[in-house]
């Protein structure tokens, strides 16, 4: 059993020293349990699309049984300024961006990043990422590859899986009404734009998923050593939920 590994800096196992991660992150944690071989291809920062875009490969490349995805914040965008160079909007370093003859003070490359983040709301987010989920379904059904994703940093909650009631006020999650614009919205319009999106997020695969609304990122316990990432109970909180979901699904 050959099972790939992808999503970001989560999975990758940032907080900890490369010398540690084979002790302490969730996906060798596996690998140790089960003894299947393991490859693990996340990146740190990576935004959906990219992570997206790995696991169609991963798949398409027929070295895995598996493809676990483990999907991150729903708004981080990346740029590409030329062949060698990244730009990435959750990109919390406080030095100057610069490439060849652009050059984005820390100051204006903070701003730059808040923008953007103001024209990216998570409502159309969300509608993409259960697309990508689709899409990778139908790769791995027509690959004999089983799949398995993972929450690590979407922060939806159940409300979207709820029958919404007559109190709209009552019945959404303070996120669920802040990426509809509750406040500035009419009783018409909550309910449109809501049911639109509940009617996308029902096409989801939710028998797919490890932790559907318990991201890992909010199940985060303790820090690793190096000061920031989820530590060594928050990885083997991840890693018992994994299992158990293993077992349950006959991933193994």
């Amino acid at each position: 059993m050959n099972i790939c590994f992808n999503g970001c800096s989560l999975t990758e196992g940032q907080g900890f020293p490369i010398d540690q991660r084979d002790l302490y992150i969730y996906d060798r944690l596996l690998e140790k349990q089960f003894l299947f071989e393991r490859t693990n291809i996340a990146q740190g920062g990576s935004s959906n699309y990219t992570i997206f875009m790995r696991s169609a490969e991963s798949i398409l490349s027929g070295n895995y049984n598996c493809v676990v995805t483990q999907w991150s914040a729903l708004n981080r965008i990346w740029f590409y300024p030329g062949p060698d160079s990244q730009f990435f909007v959750n990109d919390r370093s406080s030095i100057d961006f610069v490439y060849r003859d652009i050059r984005i003070s820390a100051k204006e490359k903070e701003k730059f990043k808040n923008t953007l983040l103001l024209l990216n709301g998570d409502y159309h987010n969300i509608i993409e990422l259960v697309k990508f989920t689709k899409i990778l379904e139908t790769l791995a059904e027509s690959n004999g590859i089983k799949l398995v994703f993972i929450n690590g940093l979407v922060p939806w909650t159940d409300d979207l899986i709820q029958p919404l009631g007559s109190n709209f006020d009552q019945s959404l999650s303070a996120y669920t009404k802040d990426i509809l614009d509750f406040d500035n919205r009419k009783d018409n319009e909550i309910l449109d734009f809501f049911t639109q999106l509940q009617k996308q997020f029902q096409m989801l695969n939710q028998s797919l998923w490890v932790n559907l609304f318990h991201s890992f990122h909010h199940n985060t316990q303790d820090l690793g050593p190096e000061g920031h990432h989820p530590g060594i109970n928050s990885h083997q909180w991840m890693a018992t939920e994994t299992s158990k979901f293993f077992i349950q699904n006959n991933i193994i």
